[in-house]
């Protein structure tokens, strides 16, 4: 399975979004956001869930397997 944190990191750009903007819309520090693009850290559901929202996505996108 591709690394998802990844795409994380990728749509985050896509939208121009900066860790500290993302981080602070998801209520955390800017360290530990930054550790979840890393996949140093798993991302709970309900983070997950303000995350998608921060960047205009569905969750799917984020699990989508590209050809």
């Amino acid at each position: 399975m591709e690394n998802y944190y990844l795409k994380i990191k990728e749509y985050r750009l896509q939208n121009n979004h900066t860790p500290e903007y993302v981080a602070i819309q998801m209520e955390m520090s800017v360290k530990k956001y930054e550790k979840i693009e890393q996949g140093m850290v798993d991302l709970k559901l309900s983070k997950l869930d303000q995350l998608v929202k921060i960047l205009g996505i569905k969750k799917s996108q984020i699990f989508q397997l590209e050809n």
